[in-house]
């Protein structure tokens, strides 16, 4: 080291020591200060303390107070949550209480809806069953009137049929017994054999506008004319020599006519008497029209079986003409206009009786003679 350097250090040696030379007279102080020291100092380490305690003491106070404040706090957010709760769940009871009650009146008030529409169904049930008995029972009335006044088998038919298809539209099980009564007479009614009248009428109209054309059983001058017209047509038919030896003996036996007569021969009709003859069997076949419209079936019968007996009589029965007339006369006769018809007014009595009481008889058996 140089002698710069070693100076330094010296002086730094000097100078702790001239300190540690202070810090000893320092030191060297008399007991008494140093008592006294100690005592300042104990007494002071003593408050300091006590204000510690004292300070830890008031914060743990005061962190108490806080916890009961907020324990007292939370009690009273708990009751107040509580009551909360309570009036809640008291609303909560009082509204589905409320709620209860209306859907109750709601349930009451559907059922009251139901009823009335029961009600309405069941009357308005009730006035259709009504209106199809009343027509029913109008039907059988026609039906009765029709079969008894107009002696018309098929409209009582068809009415009878409609009757039972309006007491089939009602469904009631009481009225079994009228539709037995009822199927009863439609079954006689279907028995009953059914006559076109007109069909029978417009045939007597078209006999009786053929009656002029009848030949009469005898000659007359008319029949001798045509019979001479037949006998030139027959002449102008020979055309040749070869064929007039058959044309001569064709005259010669026509010269000479051969009858067979069980009966005495009746004399010639004069031609006033002609045309009476054809007037009265017109009128005959109207009489028997007349009579066939009003069902008289005696009345009916009897002129038809004259008008037979006068074409029997007094015209040619060989002729065509009065074979078609006799055999349209035998075919009107095979027809009753006037049938034994049933008595129908036991249904309508059962369906007036369903009406009025409610009641109904037991199906009647009801016998019908039918002639051959």
């Amino acid at each position: 080291m140089t002698d710069a350097e070693k100076k330094p250090a010296d002086t730094e040696k000097t100078k702790d020591k001239s300190l540690d030379k202070k810090s000893k007279d320092k030191t060297s102080v008399p007991k008494k200060d140093n008592v006294k020291t100690k005592t300042t100092s104990n007494a002071g380490s003593y408050i300091f303390t006590f204000f510690v305690a004292l300070a830890t003491a008031g914060g743990l106070y005061l962190l108490w107070e806080g916890q009961q404040t907020n324990t007292i706090k939370q009690k009273i957010t708990s009751q107040n949550i509580e009551q909360q709760i309570s009036s809640i769940k008291t609303q909560q009871l009082e509204l589905t209480a409320q709620n209860k009650e209306q859907i109750q009146n709601i349930h009451n008030e559907q059922e009251n809806l139901r009823n009335n529409l029961t009600n309405i169904v069941r009357n308005n049930e009730h006035l259709r069953n009504d209106w199809l008995m009343a027509e029913a029972e109008y039907l059988v009335q026609v039906a009765n009137h029709r079969l008894l006044l107009e002696k018309d088998i098929a409209t009582a038919t068809v009415a009878l049929k409609a009757a039972d298809a309006r007491l089939a539209e009602v469904a009631d099980p009481a009225l079994l017994n009228v539709r037995k009564i009822l199927a009863k007479d439609l079954q006689i009614l279907n028995n009953i054999p059914t006559i076109d009248l007109a069909g029978l009428s417009v045939s007597l109209s078209a006999m009786s506008s053929n009656i002029p054309n009848l030949p009469l059983n005898t000659p007359d001058p008319k029949t001798y004319k045509l019979n001479q017209i037949e006998k030139t047509s027959a002449s102008s038919e020979v055309k040749g020599i070869k064929d007039l030896p058959a044309a001569i003996w064709k005259d010669l036996k026509s010269l000479i006519v051969i009858r067979n007569h069980e009966k005495p021969l009746e004399p010639l009709l004069a031609p006033n008497q002609h045309f009476f003859l054809l007037q009265n069997l017109a009128l005959l076949l109207e009489q028997a029209r007349l009579a066939l419209l009003n069902g008289h079936n005696e009345i009916y019968q009897e002129r038809l079986a004259t008008t037979k007996k006068w074409v029997n009589q007094y015209f040619d029965t060989e002729h065509n003409v009065t074979r078609n007339m006799l055999a349209s006369i035998e075919e009107l006769q095979k027809f009753d206009i006037d049938p034994t018809l049933p008595d129908i007014s036991s249904t309508f009595s059962a369906i007036r009786k369903y009406r009025t009481q409610g009641q109904l008889p037991v199906a009647p058996v009801v016998k019908v003679e039918e002639k051959s």
